[in-house]
């Protein structure tokens, strides 16, 4: 299993499509619980721009490209977290968390090549997958339930994408599988 350093040594290997559906594959793992009800009626607009976020991430998956809408997306993005409250209610703190982190994928995407901005949203990457399996398994009461162990899925997930495996259909099954995962956390602890 990948740690980030040896991570973002793999991916310079890579070129700059790999290393942008790399950054497509984080998105679609941490921004597709848009669908979570606690969003209405009081977050509505950080759901679009999250939904938007998953919907360009797909894309960016299924045609390869262009990435020429990513400064638009990123200007909607800024102006939703400059509207938003990061000590609001706990559900509005994550939301915001999860923007940050949006903010910060479409910087790589946007410069693929950057290895700083790579290791950064791939340590934010492991720090959201740790603290959402904590807040899994201290957070839920419910004995019916027990969270995926979202690190180790994450740890998996970036080792295959910066091997390489992020054209295959399994990459994005991976991706989705996790974002599943992660949203049933969130939907059952907030």
């Amino acid at each position: 299993m990948a740690e980030v350093p040896e991570a973002v040594a793999q991916a310079a290997l890579r070129g700059d499509d790999e290393r942008v559906r790399m950054g497509a594959l984080l998105l679609v793992r941490y921004c597709s619980f848009h669908q979570n009800e606690k969003f209405s009626p009081w977050f509505e607009r950080e759901r679009q721009v999250l939904a938007d976020i998953a919907g360009h991430a797909g894309a960016l998956l299924e045609t390869g490209g262009p990435r020429t809408n990513l400064t638009g997306l990123q200007d909607e993005l800024k102006n939703v977290l400059e509207e938003s409250d990061p000590d609001g209610p706990p559900f509005q703190a994550e939301v915001f968390d999860h923007l940050v982190f949006a903010d910060e994928v479409i910087g790589f995407l946007l410069d693929p090549q950057d290895s700083v901005k790579l290791a950064q949203v791939l340590e934010r990457a492991d720090e959201l997958a740790e603290v959402h399996e904590e807040l899994g398994r201290e957070g839920y009461d419910g004995s019916d339930w027990e969270p995926a162990e979202l690190l180790s899925l994450e740890v998996r997930a970036r080792t295959l994408d910066t091997g390489g495996d992020v054209h295959s259909a399994a990459a994005l099954a991976r991706s989705v599988g996790f974002a599943r995962d992660y949203a049933q956390i969130l939907e059952k602890c907030y």
